[in-house]
């Protein structure tokens, strides 16, 4: 909704230096209360269109950095630049922005119009976005540019620092080049809801080495030429020529989702970049009416996976080029072209459940798996080439008895089979990740710090506000120091400087807990939210663990926690101690001792999200800041920063899922921990219907562990590396696991000594690839079924001592090795061994 309801605003003991914090009246829907520091008009910016507005920009976000950080606001209007932009680390600058649909495409909102660099592609970008630094709720337009001849421009927006840069709310009306980031190191860049009409490059990354992540990105002809800005062209051929909406180079993990491309050269492309290839998870792209719908040049050896993607193109819906060596899986998706898929390399396709609308499966190299899937076009064919190893096709239709099969290698090469598979669909998924949360009373307390102890001041603040019937309790950026106990009252928000997903080095409004009982430090009641803060343990330390309390504790239904770091949690986040419905937890970034995140409690209709821990948020810490002076150091094999990973891989469970019903576990990751999810009972009650997407388990001990259950659970597009000391299993279902896990496009690899152990229920496998696989899978009991496996290490692949298994489609790297009980699986094909050198 829009905020248009009264506001106020109280500053407590407010120092005259710093800034007018304000709450904003947007002309435009937001899913929070805009909260601003500056006003770039209050610097002598001027949204008229004519006037150099670059020095008062750079001035407005200079004073922000300044004054410890926040948002500097944009009203709107139209405004000029004849040079660049730096956003400072923990500034964001923010607009009022309308977001654009195909009713309402016109630009409507803040208009940035930038002027410089016409004809220089390699120089200085527009907008450069330091660490934990934003730009959001923005249209920038180039009122120079030609729709039929482009001129080459500079990149528009670039991630310049280091950790978390956020770009997100943004029309990028027809830049030459749109976003990039790297070629230099980088990590946690987010990239939601953008939309535009990039020519040349709409978004490049490279080298970013922990999750970045792109949810929402709409490329298209149709947002410059419906843009209802002057001289907007009538069509635009040159994109379709020239342009590629989507370039991954070297990217560790990346999370994509709900990505529309439509009229581009090349939709997605994916490259070796300076440091390497990619290992990705893709849900949702839509890419139509493009040359090259999705273009593979090369993966790293961990491979991609792709879930109810649709690749429409005129040449090619998927293009796998010679350097592709690993392996790409293909979930629900549909392919069109007059290639459909074309794979060219060495490596290895699986599809499950996929639809061939139009043209060819054209495979000239490497061994491939296509099960449960369908040709629907009465032309189209798979064709197999005499450099093909091996094709499993099982389970498939065809549009009618003509042969669909033209095989130019050996008979031997091809293992055909019409008998039906039993393969278990992906289940439906929420739509809107961005939850709104806006007080009923949009009333702002403003609360700086104290230099001593700062609960009671705080309390004070979230009472006045609850009695009021609500509102927001500010904190400024600063050391607050929290030697009590906090309880977030109903319709009352505690927030931070921070609009965007940041990192403990951006410091920002950080909270220090100085734990003095067992008790949680802060308790939320039901209806509150927490947003954009920071925490930290001062007395905290890896030679001498004090087992603190919870940080926070849910207690009721309809809580938020969104943007909130944890620089070294004992215990994080508890909503299993209590009942807490339709709670929503987005991006909560941290390194926890024992427990991150932790729900349960009998909650429905949960969300926890973007979950990011990794050690690091320890280690890189405000620069001179005595209250971190027990952080650990980076090298996490060695010293302190050792330590601290040994006790997390043998004590820390990363994501604990309990009693509930209907949760949803969206794009989490860890990097270290004992668990990396884990399934538990509670009261004689476990998870039912839970789905997870996009979980990531780096560097721990186990990456999922179902100990118990009662109720289905799925988990789609995994990614799981075990690697501790001993006893590294990727999958596990335990004795009191009765029911029945589904893992569809998973990776595994790292130093594993199991692929999976099963103990009890039913493991089911669909589509997965193992580049380390240790002793592969042990069934000491109850069911496992497999379809669309890759191995690319030899040794023994499975061990059976007790229950029932069936495998369907398996590609190994020499033969496939069992043990125990005689297992016969379902079409293998055993590529040949390479000779160590």
């Amino acid at each position: 909704m829009a905020i248009a309801l009264f506001s106020l605003s109280t500053t407590l003991h407010a120092a005259s230096s710093e800034p007018e914090w304000q709450i904003i009246k947007t002309k435009y829907p937001t899913k929070d209360v805009v909260i601003a520091g500056y006003n770039v008009e209050d610097f002598g910016a001027k949204g008229d269109g004519n006037e150099d507005c670059t020095k008062a920009f750079q001035n407005a976000l200079n004073a922000m950095k300044e004054a410890g950080g926040g948002t500097v606001f944009v009203p709107e209007g139209k405004y000029t630049f004849k040079g660049s932009l730096e956003i400072p680390p923990s500034v964001t600058l923010r607009g009022d922005w309308k977001e654009p649909t195909k009713e309402e495409p016109g630009v409507r909102g803040t208009l940035l119009m930038p002027l410089g660099g016409k004809g220089d592609p390699d120089g200085t970008p527009f907008i450069s976005v330091d660490y934990c630094g934003g730009i959001m709720d923005l249209n920038i337009w180039y009122p120079a540019q030609s729709p039929l001849k482009p001129d080459p421009y500079p990149w528009t927006l670039i991630q310049k620092g280091g950790n978390n840069a956020t770009f997100e709310n943004l029309t990028l009306v027809n830049p030459y080049q749109g976003i990039r980031i790297g070629p230099g190191a980088n990590e946690l860049h987010l990239v939601r809801n953008v939309y535009g009409t990039p020519l040349k490059t709409g978004i490049q990354y490279d080298s970013t080495t922990d999750i970045g992540r792109l949810e929402k990105i709409n490329f298209s002809p149709r947002w410059w030429c419906q843009s209802k800005l002057p001289e907007a062209p009538r069509k635009i051929d040159w994109i379709k020529k020239n342009g590629t909406a989507i370039h991954m180079l070297r990217s560790d993990w990346e999370y994509v989702a709900h990505v529309e491309i439509d009229g581009y050269s090349r939709g997605y492309f994916i490259s070796e970049g300076v440091r390497g290839a990619a290992n990705a998870q893709f849900y949702n792209l839509s890419i139509r009416n493009c040359g090259t719908a999705l273009e593979v040049e090369k993966t790293n050896p961990f491979g991609m996976v792709f879930t109810e993607c649709s690749f429409d193109g005129i040449d090619h819906g998927v293009l796998l080029d010679e350097k592709f060596k690993s392996a790409v899986m293909f979930s629900s998706c549909i392919f069109s072209g007059i290639d459909a898929i074309l794979c060219n390399g060495d490596g290895s396709i699986l599809l499950d459940q996929c639809r061939i609308l139009r043209g060819n499966i054209q495979l000239k190299n490497g061994a491939h798996s296509i099960l449960g899937s369908a040709l629907e076009n009465r032309s189209s064919q798979i064709q197999i080439e005499k450099q093909v190893i091996g094709v499993i096709l099982a389970g498939n239709t065809y549009p009618s008895s003509l042969p669909a099969i033209r095989n130019n290698a050996k008979d031997s090469v091809l293992q055909n089979s019409d008998e039906k598979l039993p393969l278990n669909p992906i289940p439906d998924y929420p739509v809107d990740f961005v939850q709104p949360f806006v007080p009923p009373r949009v009333d702002m307390v403003v609360v700086p710090t104290s230099g001593s102890d700062d609960t009671q001041t705080i309390q004070t603040a979230i009472n006045e506000q609850a009695r009021k019937g609500g509102g927001i309790v500010f904190l400024p950026g600063g050391d607050y120091r929290i030697k009590g106990h906090l309880n977030i009252a109903g319709c009352v928000e505690l927030r931070g400087i921070h609009d965007v997903p940041h990192h403990t080095m951006g410091a920002g409004s950080v909270l220090h807990i100085y734990p003095q009982d067992d008790a949680p430090t802060i308790t939320m009641e039901s209806a509150s939210c927490m947003r954009g803060l920071s925490f930290n343990y001062p007395e905290q330390s890896i030679n001498d663990v004090k087992e603190y309390p919870f940080l926070i504790q849910g207690r009721g239904s309809d809580i938020c926690i969104i943007n909130v770091n944890a620089s070294n949690p004992f215990k994080f986040i508890d909503f299993m101690t209590h009942r807490c419905d339709n709670h929503f937890i987005d991006y909560p970034s941290g390194a926890p001792f024992m427990i991150g995140v932790a729900v349960g409690g009998g909650s429905r209709n949960g969300v926890v999200q973007n979950m990011q821990f990794n050690p690091h948020y320890w280690s890189r810490v405000p620069n001179r800041n005595p209250l971190y002076a027990n952080r650990t150091k980076a090298d996490i094999k060695s010293g302190t920063g050792g330590l601290f990973w040994t006790y997390q891989k043998e004590n820390m469970d990363a994501l604990v899922v309990g009693d509930t019903a209907n949760q949803f576990l969206y794009q989490n990751f860890v990097f270290g921990s004992l668990y990396g999810i884990h399934f538990v009972e509670q009261g004689g009650k476990g998870a039912i219907n839970c789905i997870s997407h996009g979980h990531g388990t780096d560097g721990s001990k186990i990456g999922c562990y179902f100990e118990y259950g009662h109720g289905e659970i799925y988990m789609i597009n995994s990614e799981l590396v075990a690697m501790s000391s001993q006893n590294k299993t990727a999958i596990k279902l335990g004795a009191g696991f009765n029911s029945e896990a589904t893992l569809i496009n998973s990776m595994v690899w790292g130093r594993t000594d199991l692929l999976a152990e099963i103990e009890n229920g039913t493991l089911t496998l669909q589509n997965m690839r193992a580049y380390r696989h240790g002793k592969g899978l042990l069934l000491k009991g109850g069911n496992v079924y497999a379809a669309n496996l890759t191995f690319s290490k030899q040794g023994n692949h499975f061990h059976t001592m007790d229950g029932k298994a069936e495998l369907t489609g398996v590609i190994t790297v020499g033969p496939f090795e069992t043990s125990g009980a005689l297992l016969e699986p379902n079409h293998v094909i055993e590529r040949p061994a390479r000779r160590k050198k």
